[in-house]
């Protein structure tokens, strides 16, 4: 079979660098593979080149003949009829022929389908980590000069020499990181903010405000009270909003079009929200935050994190379609929720397991050092344990679903033409030049094939 590619001396070269038949002490097709001995030097073997075989050589006497009985001499296409008895018949090596390219065409189907598995890699965990962190703290992550700053000040509010303090972060890590957290957010936001730019989507909380509401959380924290704390909590946390230029500008324009726009304020916002409130309380308050409540509120990010996969993997149906029919976007649809239904519950789990552990942790070096590191930290290990359970469902689905029905196609429509043949070897030639390990069988079938 001859492919749209000029011949395997020209894949050596480009997969090498070089012609390696011009050195002797390098095995390729132009020298037969052998290296230089007493009797051949550098010159290219001619018997092996115009595919003839050495004196002596598969049945070959006296002369060069052909490769097993072939033709005489060089533009000969007569053959002994002695050596022809001695041939193969020409049908059963045509068939013979046939058959190792469909097995060097399906070996190269096979790494490409392995090559499109999206299948996530331990690799990625920071990236999966990071991505969901920022979703939620997206302000904590673009000012990270203000949020260092916050640190300070929020420090104050939960000092840790203040024994009750400590007593109520030994009792329940899981709600004062989160009051720390959400009373640091505060503080940052108090920061001040670069004169252009900095506003664009959210103005530096005033003075007077910032007040107000650390006085909601010195208050909470004097009555010892868990739920009470967990509702302050909340409560700072529907505070915020964005009211920067862009978000106000909008709200005026819808105004001006006729829609009800309500005035807003940090603390008007409390008063709006009220029943998103409660609900916050009643999961921070969950079986006293135990696994339970964990998992509860680690299900949003688990949601969220399904949808990025489904996002992702859109194309793959499109494809499906493209190439298999309605029938195949179908299997390929259902292939992709069972692959986002598992990386949800995978982030959720492990986000909880996360926070379990970082809970402990960050509430030891809370104690030890400071509320701020330990609360940091905590986060930091809860957002960790979320990615590692999603790779882990990821690697899960994967074993059970090592194909999806798009890539499967694709592979299929690829060896079904020159053209796509043509593509399976150049990716392979690709991944070569680009220093990845390439598996014997398909370096073997690509070479076989280029022949």
């Amino acid at each position: 079979m001859t492919l749209p590619i000029s011949s395997l001396a020209n894949m050596e070269y480009m997969l090498y660098g070089g012609m390696l038949g011009a050195n002797p002490n390098c095995p390729s097709y132009a020298n037969g593979y052998m290296a230089s001995n007493n009797m051949y030097s550098n010159m290219y073997n001619p018997y092996v080149y115009n595919n003839y075989a050495m004196p002596g050589v598969n049945g070959g006497v006296n002369g060069v003949n052909g490769v097993n009985g072939g033709v005489t001499g060089i533009n000969n296409t007569s053959a002994p009829a002695s050596a022809s008895a001695n041939n193969t018949d020409i049908f059963t090596q045509a068939s013979a022929d046939n058959k190792t390219v469909e097995q060097d065409l399906d070996t190269l189907g096979k790494f490409y389908e392995d090559g499109q598995s999206m299948v996530q890699t331990w690799g990625s965990l920071p990236l999966s980590a990071g991505m969901i962190a920022f979703t939620e703290n997206p302000q904590a992550m673009k000012h990270l000069w203000n949020s260092s700053k916050a640190i300070g000040v929020t420090n104050k509010v939960f000092d840790m020499k203040n024994p009750a303090i400590k007593a109520l972060w030994e009792k329940n890590p899981v709600i004062m990181q989160r009051a720390y957290g959400q009373m640091h957010a505060i503080n940052r936001a108090a920061e001040s903010k670069l004169p252009v730019i900095g506003g664009w989507f959210k103005k530096q909380l005033d003075g007077q405000t910032r007040e107000a509401l650390e006085k909601r959380m010195k208050e909470a924290l004097k009555t010892g009270d868990m739920k009470t704390i967990a509702r302050a909590t909340e409560e700072l946390k529907a505070s915020r909003y964005m009211d920067g230029a862009i978000p106000t500008g909008w709200r005026k324009l819808k105004k001006s079009l006729g829609f009800k726009v309500t005035e807003r304020t940090p603390l008007s916002q409390i008063d709006l929200k009220k029943a998103q409130i409660d609900k916050g309380v009643e999961i921070a308050t969950a079986s006293k935050c135990g696994f339970g409540g964990l998992v509860k509120q680690g299900l949003k990010e688990g949601k969220t994190f399904a949808l990025f996969s489904t996002i992702i993997e859109l194309p793959k149906i499109i494809s499906a379609y493209q190439n298999g029919g309605t029938s195949a976007a179908l299997t390929q649809t259902a292939q992709t929720g069972v692959r986002a239904a598992a990386d949800g519950i995978g982030w959720t789990l492990g986000r909880a397991a996360g926070t379990a552990i970082g809970t402990k942790v960050g509430a030891a070096i809370g104690t030890a050092v400071c509320p701020g590191l330990g609360t940091a930290v905590g986060a930091i290990l809860g957002f960790v344990g979320g990615a590692a359970g999603s790779i882990l469902a990821s690697k899960i689905t994967h074993k059970l679903m090592p194909t999806d029905k798009a890539t499967e196609l694709e592979a299929k429509k690829l060896k079904s033409t020159p053209e796509g043949q043509s593509q399976l070897l150049t990716m392979v030639l690709q991944k070569a030049q680009a220093g990845e390990k390439i598996p014997d069988n398909v370096a073997q079938a690509a070479l076989r094939l280029t022949a």
